[in-house]
């Protein structure tokens, strides 16, 4: 009876956790949306980590990219409508949007899933990445990178998300920062690169501080 009972417990876990997992990364954002999670809504922000069951509501200035880890699936929404995230896919809630959908690469979605948490917890952040492969050495991170640019379109910044997560990975602080700054001075009203510049401040700061 009690190894049953610490069996069911141990799956309820299980899926529990399963469902809190975080199965998506926010890889662009352009006008409005709100991010309705279990028990919150706030306004939704680019480079956020989504959940299953989380609902993203979009005005109809909208555009909204985002990549689910299994599977690479790479949605753009644009316009108003009402999505719930799901485990690989996101389901359409309300009104009559369709996606543009394209696969990304394995290599790239891996590294994409390591962009630091937006919440800021550094040490929960260094525990997943501690538990996934590492993304590779210096020279292969960027030999990958300049094929992934070569192949994308001028304003996709897939690449360069590689490339940041990548050298925070390796803990190359002084070229992650150096890679930021030259991206800000081409862009430098860019509120994308702006919230994508203070996240790895931030990150970088709670890292060297974890360290000490």
């Amino acid at each position: 009876m009690m190894r049953s009972v610490a069996c069911w417990l141990g799956l309820f876990l299980l899926s529990a956790t399963a469902w809190g997992a975080e199965v998506g990364l926010v890889t662009a954002l352009s006008g409005k949306a709100m991010l309705q999670e279990e028990k919150a809504a706030a306004e939704l922000r680019p480079f956020v980590k989504l959940r299953p069951g989380d609902r993203l509501v979009l005005e109809a200035a909208t555009r909204l990219q985002l990549v689910y880890f299994e599977g690479g699936r790479q949605e753009t929404w644009q316009g108003a409508g009402q999505l719930e995230v799901g485990g690989a896919a996101s389901k359409l809630l309300k009104g009559g949007l369709q996606p543009e959908v394209k696969t990304l690469p394995a290599i790239l979605v891996k590294q994409l899933s390591k962009t630091p948490s937006a919440d800021g917890n550094v040490k929960a952040g260094m525990v997943r990445m501690r538990s996934m492969p590492s993304g590779g050495t210096l020279e292969s991170i960027e030999r990958n990178y300049a094929d992934l640019r070569q192949k994308a379109d001028p304003g996709d910044r897939n690449p360069e998300l590689y490339l940041l997560s990548g050298y925070f990975e390796l803990r190359e602080y002084e070229r992650l920062e150096r890679l930021l700054a030259q991206l800000g001075e081409k862009a430098p009203n860019d509120l994308e690169l702006r919230t994508l510049k203070a996240l790895y401040a931030r990150a970088i700061n709670n890292a060297r501080t974890a360290t000490r």
